[in-house]
């Protein structure tokens, strides 16, 4: 009898042993799929920053204060309020920069906080940066950095901004 329980033992070891290489070797594969995974993973992601996209800076829409310190010799400086929801000047200063016209036009959002100091009720002045003040729908013309004609007439700066 003894002899057969020796038997039975031997049996039995070799089964629980390969239980145990079973889930070993289960577990490895899954640590070594998981690995792989976050290999092909990460390896995407940098393969992505390592491009180099470019990014258009944007220089048509200016601060009131930037209106005379522009590289042009002639320029236009369109001063609106984006909010204004009955105004079409946003779609015409688009499609005016858009077209790459002869004489730069640069935009000035009044709404924008940094503008509410040059926006006025009274006259338009135009001396210098300083003392600027305008009125939502305003085209300035500058010529070498000094202003040479004021518009406020809509019809007029619509014309000129469809010219």
């Amino acid at each position: 009898m003894m002899r057969k329980d020796i038997l039975k033992d031997k049996d039995e070891i070799p089964v629980e042993i390969k239980r145990v290489i079973i889930i070993s070797v289960v577990i490895l594969i899954v640590l070594v799929g998981i690995y792989f995974l976050t290999e092909v993973i990460l390896n995407k992601d940098s393969d992505d920053s390592d491009k180099v996209t470019e990014n258009a800076i944007q220089y048509e829409e200016i601060l009131a204060g930037e209106s005379f310190n522009q590289s042009e010799d002639k320029y236009y400086v369109i001063y609106y309020d984006s909010t204004d929801e009955y105004s079409s000047i946003s779609s015409l200063i688009s499609s005016y920069q858009m077209n790459d016209k002869e004489v730069k036009l640069y935009s000035v959002d009044l709404s924008n906080g940094m503008n509410k100091a040059y926006v006025t009720d009274g006259n338009v002045v135009t001396t210098n940066a300083n003392s600027l003040r305008v009125k939502a729908n305003t085209l300035l013309e500058f010529t070498n950095k000094k202003v040479t004609d004021v518009i406020t007439d809509n019809d007029e700066i619509i014309d000129i901004l469809n010219s």
